[in-house]
């Protein structure tokens, strides 16, 4: 399949870009460069610097290929920065967004896989969140993730667009073969920062958020290896392709590991002992986010394979080793 991916040079995009490479469907990205990296992603790859704001820039790729369906990952994803910017996350997660469903819709591409979240579900009222869990995202980046779920529903209401929404839990770790990671600037994601405080790149790592109800006071997340993550959305595509309706899927373990859980897994692997200041909670952070995912394993039998926490750490210290620097083509 022709399939085009927004977001695609950035961490997540780049993985799926090299995972579709790889199985021999033909990839081409639109991404803006403010997170995204030339090198993260395979040669071949034809890649067009623009916003999904650009209209004329959509259409011209959608005039000059044929694509199959887009996987849409160009969304502003830090919780933190939403709260202090709701405009910027509305502006871009769901306008700019539908800008690319209105091209899709012109140009009759009616297949979309969608980058949604776990925070679209707010403060969890079960143990573990199901897909029919209540929707009351604590944060402007919650609910614009929420906006555009709904959006895809409307254009599948219409009859022009299907759409799988899978709404990740804490995406982490690097490819297996230390090629591709984690390099955003400012870094939000407690891995690569944890990580960064170990190989001396910061004086010590914060803890945000010790007071919470939970068994050690942190947060609790569910963390899924982004390469499990990726296989997810092959599923989808082939899914969509033959003819799964509009649906939504979460994607994570069903385990939960607290903050500090994650800090004590980091320092065992890299073997250092660093230095951990516990601070305040930072706004609009549910305290605990574990995955029902019993629909995407019993429908599609998917499972994670890479996805305990040694692991995903293991996988990214192999590549913040390799990269010291992160990708050299900083934007």
């Amino acid at each position: 399949m022709n399939i085009l991916i927004t977001g695609g040079a950035g961490y997540i995009g780049s993985h799926m870009a090299r995972m579709l490479s790889k199985y021999d469907h033909s990839v081409e990205v639109i991404d803006s460069m403010e997170n995204g990296h030339r090198s993260a992603l395979p040669v071949k790859v034809v890649i067009t610097v623009a916003n999904i704001s650009d209209k004329k820039a959509l259409d011209t790729i959608f005039s000059a290929t044929p694509i199959d369906a887009v996987i849409h990952f160009a969304g502003y994803i830090n919780v933190e920065e939403s709260v202090r910017d709701p405009y910027k996350y509305f502006s871009n997660n769901v306008l700019n967004s539908m800008n690319l469903l209105e091209v899709m819709e012109a140009h009759g591409v009616n297949k979309i896989i969608f980058s949604s979240t776990a925070a679209i579900y707010g403060t969890p009222q079960t143990e573990k969140l199901a897909e029919n869990h209540s929707k009351l995202p604590t944060s402007p980046y919650g609910l614009s993730k929420w906006n555009f779920e709904e959006l895809l529903r409307y254009f599948d209401q219409k009859g022009t667009i299907r759409s799988i929404s899978l709404r990740y839990f804490n995406a982490a770790g690097a490819s297996l073969d230390g090629e591709n990671g984690e390099d955003h600037a400012p870094e939000s994601h407690i891995i690569p920062l944890a990580l960064k405080t170990a190989s001396g790149k910061q004086k010590e790592f914060y803890l945000f958020g010790t007071q919470y109800p939970t068994r050690d006071g942190s947060c609790i997340r569910d963390y899924i290896h982004v390469e499990d993550l990726c296989r997810a959305h092959l599923l989808m595509l082939e899914a969509l392709a033959a003819g799964h309706g509009t649906d939504a899927y979460n994607v994570g373990t069903g385990d939960g590991v607290s903050n500090r859980e994650v800090v004590g897994v980091v320092k065992k692997v890299t073997g250092v002992d660093f230095s951990v200041v516990e601070s305040d909670p930072r706004p609009g952070d549910p305290h605990t986010l574990v995955a029902d995912v019993t629909r995407l394993q019993s429908e599609f039998g998917w499972k994670p394979i890479h996805s305990d926490i040694k692991s995903i750490v293991e996988s990214a210290w192999k590549w913040t080793s390799g990269h010291p620097n992160g990708y050299e083509d900083r934007h």
